[in-house]
């Protein structure tokens, strides 16, 4: 096996054949959103964190001798990570904090850490690399490094070191923005952006091999997006490691190390009923799949009784679970909850220093659960706190980058303790800047976005305040503005009708209008999920009216999806009003490699005719009246629409048809 091209360090052992440094993304339009409660508590300026963007660097090697090997630490200009990341006094748990302010190597070298961008956490993935087999080290830097380059040494576990390997901050390379599978795993659907623009991919790598043949690509000069499609000879095995690399005409290369699984667009319910089974009939009947924990017992641990797994089945549900054997057929495992609202607990550090320091942590525990069972992906949520650096300090370190931009807990924030910044919390924009952030940093993983379903109440002393529930128009617009900035799959915190967050699971009819409608918006989104879990954000020439927002995704080279969403509304303490937009005309320009034959809607009514026609690479659309969204899809394939009907009418019409009587 020959991967492409030659190899910039290597040893007898091992040969690096591609290193990338990829700094975080700034997004300055959303700075207004960020505040943190330690800051205002303390009467710290945090405003200054937020200007701290950092990086990460990814190295790929091989294997070259007829053995396995192990990577067991990493010098980062001649200083070890084992050494230079020290082990806290505190912990979260049974999780102890790393950094090289505790550390106890010389002063001298925590300088050089620090100038290399003070690494926080690193990880390789596979543990164990097979003979001629590839891997991926991946290095979380807190900051960009004060130098232009700094150097790299593999330690391998026969004590042996690579070459230094020199990471340059200002080399900028074409990078993989998505990287997906069907659920079959024999087709990728591969996303890249070139900083030249649409460079011509001339060559395709998977694990060294030349696939190039089995590829489709996407190619326009006026669009930042390149798709390629690569069709497999056969299906891959669930969660097995693999190098993909595609090369450009300009002699450049974007490599990615991945796993391969899928599944069915995720649609989640947290927390608990008053009885296991009649909930589940009931969140099945509301078209959620997955339940995703923080569950009584009896819930959480049905599927590990045979005849509680089949009743799942049956119902097509599936767990998530928080650890090796706490579920049958977990569809993910929860690494940990909120990583960088647990760093603020640790006090070794001042406040506003402990972002990260449960990433070292959080990889030997990953490791181990991956030991457990490989065959399951890892799920990290992240918290809101040290906004926004925390997205990118962890998104890369499990299988799924997860966030929990809980919109009504900032706007009961707004009337509790700051209603100077109202105007910033008009509507859930919180929730399509924390997706269009974490879509950045974890790319190119999948994203699942947690919304809010409870209502809050205030738990200081002498505070009378208790919040509203989030209104089936938030919700929807949420859920379309992660959608729309990539998400691949959609949770609810939570069901449950107790404590200081009161779940949708009450009586009040708040809460059942609210589990109503993210009922029937769940019909919706599943029917959309073939062409969501496979799609990628991409920025096109759009003309829509004065207050409509839309946002585009490509799915593959076949499909565009155009998701719309109606800026004319505000929401307070009362509720939400918003004004419907009419006359509503949309033209967008078709990249080169969409022609489309069929344009439709998908609705909570399965897929519905719109009035549409191409003139001059344009497609122009009539859509009459814009309530609060909607999902339009303009394809070249002719049969897409019967088989999204078809999985509409299968799994989803039945229970639109019973919400709706309600």
């Amino acid at each position: 096996m020959i991967l492409f091209p030659a190899a910039p360090a290597q040893c007898e052992t091992l040969k690096v054949f591609a290193v990338h440094y990829f700094p975080d993304t700034p997004f300055p339009e959303f700075r207004a959103l960020w505040h943190e409660g330690f800051a205002l508590a303390q009467g710290q300026d945090y405003t200054s964190h937020q200007d701290g963007l950092g990086a990460y660097v990814f190295i790929h090697f091989q294997n070259m001798i007829p053995k396995e090997i192990r990577v067991t630490d990493l010098c980062v200009d001649g200083v070890k990570l084992s050494e230079g990341l020290g082990r806290t006094n505190d912990a979260c748990g049974d999780l102890y904090g790393h950094s090289i302010a505790v550390s106890k190597i010389p002063d001298i070298d925590k300088e050089k850490l620090r100038a290399a961008g003070e690494p926080v956490w690193w990880k390789v993935e596979p543990l164990i690399v097979a003979p001629k087999g590839v891997g991926q080290i991946v290095v979380r830097l807190k900051r960009q490094p004060q130098r232009e380059s700094f150097t790299v040494e593999i330690v391998l576990d026969s004590g042996q070191e690579a070459s230094p390997i020199h990471v340059y901050k200002n080399k900028v390379d074409p990078r993989f923005a998505g990287v997906y599978f069907t659920p079959n795993l024999d087709t990728i659907y591969a996303y890249l952006r070139h900083p030249k623009g649409a460079i011509k991919p001339t060559r395709v790598y998977l694990d060294g091999k030349d696939v190039t043949a089995k590829a489709r690509f996407g190619l326009d000069g006026a669009v930042d997006l390149i798709p390629v499609i690569i069709s497999l000879p056969s299906p891959l095995e669930l969660m097995s490691y693999h190098c993909l690399r595609i090369g450009f005409s300009d002699g450049s290369a974007a490599t990615s190390g991945v796993r391969a699984w899928g599944h069915e667009f995720v649609y989640g319910i947290w927390g608990s009923g008053s009885d296991p089974r009649t909930a589940y009939r009931n969140w099945a009947a509301h078209n959620f799949n997955v339940h995703m924990g923080h569950g009584d017992k009896a819930t959480m641990e049905m599927s590990l009784d045979p005849d509680g797994f089949r009743f799942l089945q049956s119902l097509g549900f599936r767990n998530m679970a928080t650890w090796y054997g706490n579920a049958r057929n977990p569809i993910f495992y929860f690494l940990l909850d909120e990583p960088d609202a647990q760093d603020y607990g640790i006090d070794d550090l001042p406040a506003n220093e402990r972002l990260g320091l449960l990433g070292q942590a959080l990889v030997a525990k990953l490791n181990e659960l991956r030991r457990l069972d490989p065959k399951v992906p890892i799920l990290l949520n992240v918290d809101g706190t040290y906004k926004p650096q925390n997205w990118p300090t962890y998104h890369q370190l499990a299988d799924i980058a997860c966030v929990d931009p809980y919109y009504q807990g900032e706007l009961d924030m707004v009337y509790t303790k700051r209603p100077g910044r109202f105007w910033t919390f008009t509507k859930p924009t919180y929730v399509r800047a924390v997706t269009e952030i974490s879509q950045s940093a974890c790319q190119p993983k999948p994203l699942h976005v947690i919304l809010c379903s409870t209502r809050y109440r205030d738990s200081k002393p002498n505070s009378d305040y208790t919040g509203r529930y989030p209104t089936p128009e938030e919700k929807r617009l949420e859920a379309y503005y992660a959608i729309g900035a990539g998400a691949k799959g959609i949770s609810y915190w939570w069901f449950t009708a107790a404590g200081e967050c009161y779940g949708m699971g009450s009586d009040e009819p708040a809460a059942k209008a609210l589990y109503r409608s993210v009922g029937l918006l769940g019909a919706e989104l599943r029917t959309a999920g073939p062409i969501i879990t496979l799609s990628q954000p991409v920025n096109l020439d759009v003309k829509v009216p004065r207050l409509v927002s839309v946002r585009c995704l490509a799915r593959g080279t076949d499909s565009l999806v155009l998701v719309l969403t109606n800026d004319n509304v505000l929401c307070d303490r009362l509720g939400t009003i918003y004004k419907p937009i009419e006359k509503v005309m949309v033209s967008v320009t078709l990249p080169a490699w969409v022609q489309p034959v069929d344009v439709f809607e998908i609705t909570i009514d399965g897929i519905k005719d719109v009035g549409w026609e191409i003139k001059d690479k344009t497609l122009q659309l009539d859509l009459d009246t814009l309530e609060l969204t909607r999902f339009l899809v303009a394809t070249s394939d002719p049969k897409l629409r019967g088989e999204l009907q078809r999985l509409y009418e299968s799994k989803f019409a039945a229970n639109v048809k019973a919400l709706k009587a309600e």
